[in-house]
């Protein structure tokens, strides 16, 4: 029988390539990752909701990360064959986007995008260069799925559950990555504020509660 191990330590998300479970929402994007330096493209666009592995796929291609909604035209890449921006549907500059995307291609390097939507943007030239690389959506998770991302979180935040409780996640929410990160937080502060461990009533709990919120 599984042990819960209720302790109040700070957690951090897990980004090793064993940490991220592949199912038929994401297999093609993991795919894209698992290929590279044999990438056709100067850069690949992964996009999809928020939760649903975007980062984890960026940290697992490189540690050189920039954030779409802080790229500005006075950033200065690294001299890296590998670069990812996040939230490029939020764009500072689409000017700055396409002088990196320039450099990067000139270099000989890649571009790895992402976003939660796939956005048409507004410069011609970025535009174009968008239409000839591959864009793969990441799509709603399976049940099985919410199943794998709620055990990974429960790790993350050093904390072992039954087998049912697993279960129960993955059949009484919505099939939301957000929503299962939520009850999870909730769930873990509760267990730890009441000295008890994660059990489905627990989930019961702050489930109906998160939809009474929602409700209002």
């Amino acid at each position: 029988m599984i042990q819960q191990l209720s302790l109040n330590l700070p957690y951090r998300t897990a980004y090793g390539r064993e940490a991220f479970w592949v199912a038929p929402c994401n297999s093609e994007a993991v795919a894209w990752i698992d290929k590279y330096p044999d990438w056709p493209f100067p850069a690949v666009f992964i996009y999809g909701p928020a939760g649903s592995g975007k980062t984890h796929l960026v940290h697992l291609f490189t540690e050189n990360v920039v954030d779409g909604r802080t790229l500005t035209s006075d950033y200065r890449p690294p001299f890296q064959k590998k670069i990812a921006v996040e939230n490029v549907d939020k764009l500072a500059s689409e000017e700055a986007l396409l002088h990196l995307f320039n450099f990067t291609k000139e270099l000989g390097g890649h571009l790895l995008l992402t976003a939660r939507t796939m956005p048409r943007f507004s410069l011609p030239d970025l535009q174009s260069r968008m239409a000839l690389i591959p864009k793969i959506e990441i799509a709603m998770p399976d049940e099985q799925m919410i199943q794998m991302v709620a055990k990974k979180a429960f790790e993350d935040r050093h904390i072992l559950v039954e087998e049912n409780v697993l279960n129960y996640l993955s059949t009484h929410l919505t099939r939301s990555f957000p929503l299962v990160q939520s009850v999870i937080e909730k769930a873990d502060q509760k267990s730890l504020s009441e000295g008890r461990k994660i059990t489905i009533p627990i989930l019961k709990q702050v489930i109906d509660e998160i939809n009474e919120e929602q409700e209002l």
